[in-house]
């Protein structure tokens, strides 16, 4: 063999034992990456069966919060509930009657379901704005015997709502929801609904206007108000409540004045805000 030829055979064995090494490298290099995007795929199929169990916890969770409330209390107020007083259209024009209030001092027949964002249900929802909320009484009580318990007292809530000068007023029936009341005493106890409550609360929302919408007997006799209770703005639910069916003409203009002080939000207001945004 010529010194051209053993040239040749050397360069061509340094070269393929460099191919053979680049092969394996590039093969080792690619079984690393195949392992990696499996592990990232576990990791994704088991956080995403995760936020699967979290969003049908919330949703099942929700669904039995709005059930109850529609069938254990709103479908028992709206309609006539067949004990003789008539559904809630009827007592509130009894009430007007008694009271001797015109359809300006009570404009609107339907009761105003209040979510605030928050999840604040106070005992009274003067507790929102001292100033311009004024609870008055009830509408007519009617009674049911229901689970055991005879003669069980419905009594829909009635509200003095002031205008920002604090003299002209509406009144209408009003209520907080007791389910929302419910979620807050068990995420004191449970860690997975303390810390989805702001989501279950919206969903709420969302829920019970949709159910309340898919029964068109109740058209006109409800409204869910969605109310945004952060303490550092002025309260605003009043206005909320004149001002959102001003263009219809319902109620007439309020007057273009300044908000009151935000000292109508008492301190143990802006603690129990702190408290629950914990």
């Amino acid at each position: 063999m010529n010194l051209a030829s053993r040239n040749m055979t050397e360069l061509t064995s340094v070269y393929g034992k460099e191919s053979f090494i680049s092969m394996t490298v590039f093969a080792i290099i690619s079984f690393m990456l195949f392992l990696v995007s499996l592990i990232l795929c576990w990791i994704n199929y088991k956080n995403s069966f995760q936020e699967l169990k979290r969003i049908s916890f919330i949703d099942g969770y929700v669904d039995s919060m709005v059930h109850t409330y529609f069938y254990g209390y709103l479908k028992k107020i709206i309609p006539d509930p067949g004990t003789g007083t008539g559904g809630l259209y009827d007592k509130i024009m009894a009430y007007k009657e008694t009271e001797k209030l015109t359809d300006k001092d009570f404009p609107f027949h339907k009761i105003f379901i209040i979510i605030c964002a928050s999840g604040f249900v106070p005992p009274t929802l003067e507790k929102i704005d001292i100033k311009r909320i004024e609870a008055r009484k009830h509408l007519e009580p009617f009674f049911l015997n229901r689970a055991g318990t005879n003669g069980r007292r419905y009594a829909i809530s009635v509200y003095k709502i002031k205008y920002r000068n604090l003299k002209d007023h509406i009144s209408v029936a009003m209520e907080g929801t007791p389910q929302i009341l419910t979620l807050l005493d068990a995420s004191a106890e449970d860690p997975e609904l303390k810390k989805n409550k702001k989501q279950i609360i919206e969903l709420f929302y969302k829920k019970l206007s949709k159910k309340l919408d898919e029964h068109v007997e109740f058209a006109n006799s409800y409204e869910v108000v969605f109310y945004n209770d952060d303490p550092d703005k002025p309260p605003t639910l009043a206005d909320e409540i004149i001002q959102r069916h001003i263009d219809q003409g319902l109620v007439p203009q309020p007057e273009a004045m300044e908000y009151p002080s935000t000292d109508s939000l008492n301190e143990t207001v802006r603690l129990r805000y702190s408290k629950l945004s914990a």
